[in-house]
């Protein structure tokens, strides 16, 4: 029987063609979702988008299976029980990769919504196995009675299909920095504080980057996309500690970067020496072309994927943001050679994985 796979996400035929704040939107208001979601079309065959809010009916009658690319979902703040009601009523096999979570610590599940773990025990029945992005959300799971599941990772490092080949690090005295920080809204005055090392890191790439790579902030998008974003503009100087309108028009435009597409993103990135940031999908896709990435973690999911994924972190919170500065100090204390014996041994999770779980996959180079 042929296979014919729904997937449940974002629509990334739609996204291509839109611009700004309306692909931001788009996006699920963060392109890194474009990434992961983009991942399962490269690595499973005869997939179609069928998105969140599908037709059972019709979804059961034109796919044999629905594979779910998802993410940080496991938290207090969201309900998937509307996707697990749909699910019931397609009575198909699924599979779920990439499910992560941002609770406080393993046990701190009392806060999260019925409808969310009744949506994680209908994958739970109707997979094989649950791919999820490490081992604190394993715990998680196995803290509310899910044990059917593999901590891989997330499967946008494998978006090419192969194992990423980083380029022997440059030394030149001038690097190229790429930094792709965090950051959901402008704060207003009365929300900034003098230790917000994420504001210090947007800071940073405004003043010494080569590039910004902007992921979720409205803002720097829409002003790049030529929206009227007047009414932010005077928490967006403040914010970057900048007083001269035109200078910061100018290293936003010159410097700023979003990517709907994940072959411009690494061309892109592929122009810097070296990535650093808070955001893991920035950190993938700089590996995926080749260039050096540092990730600063700064919650349980950041550091569960730089830990599986062998990427090079260190944590935020006790950070000294002055280093950035003395970027060849810093390079002193970074093991880059960690990633590729971590990919070698999650490419064939990832292979098995998917197989395990009924799929039928496009050719992977081990």
């Amino acid at each position: 029987m042929s296979i014919r796979v729904g997937v449940v996400g974002i629509d990334l035929r739609k996204l291509k063609g839109e611009f700004g704040s309306q692909a931001l939107q788009s996006s699920g208001n963060n392109f890194g979702n474009m990434l992961f979601t983009n991942a399962v079309y490269n690595q499973i065959e005869n997939c179609t988008h069928i998105g969140f809010h599908f037709d059972s009916a019709k979804v059961k009658q034109e796919c044999t299976h629905i594979v779910i690319p998802a993410s940080n979902w496991v938290n207090k703040k969201e309900d998937w029980g509307f996707l697990a009601d749909l699910l019931i009523e397609t009575d198909l096999p699924v599979c779920v990769v990439g499910l992560g979570s941002q609770l406080e610590n393993e046990y701190d599940i009392d806060g999260i919504s019925e409808g969310t773990k009744r949506f994680l025990r209908v994958i739970s029945e109707k997979s094989t196995f649950i791919g999820v992005r490490g081992l604190f959300t394993k715990k998680v799971l196995e803290n509310l009675g899910i044990f059917n599941v593999r901590a891989l990772g997330c499967p946008s490092i494998f978006s090419r299909r192969n194992i990423p080949k980083l380029r022997e690090f440059s030394t030149s005295s001038r690097l190229r920095i790429g930094v792709g920080p965090t950051r959901y809204h402008l704060p207003n005055a009365s929300e900034l504080h003098h230790d917000d090392k994420q504001r210090a890191l947007y800071q940073f790439a405004y003043e010494e980057a080569s590039s910004i790579y902007y992921q979720s902030e409205a803002f720097e998008i829409g002003l790049m996309n030529r929206e009227d974003v007047s009414s932010k503009f005077a928490l967006a100087l403040n914010y970057y500690n900048e007083d001269d309108e035109e200078k910061f028009v100018d290293i936003i435009m010159s410097k700023g970067k979003y990517h709907k597409d994940l072959d411009q993103w690494i061309a892109d990135v592929r122009k810097d020496d070296l990535y650093i940031g808070t955001r893991i999908h920035g950190a993938v896709t700089s590996i995926l072309a080749g260039t050096p990435a540092i990730l600063l973690t700064h919650d349980n999911r950041t550091r569960e994927l730089s830990k599986i994924m062998g990427v090079p972190s260190f944590e935020l919170k006790s950070f000294d943001m002055s280093r950035l500065r003395q970027i060849h100090t810093l390079l002193q204390d970074v093991d880059f050679d960690a990633t590729t014996p971590a990919c070698e041994r999650n490419i064939i999770g990832f292979k098995e994985f998917y197989q395990e779980n009924g799929l039928n996959l496009i050719d992977f180079e081990l």
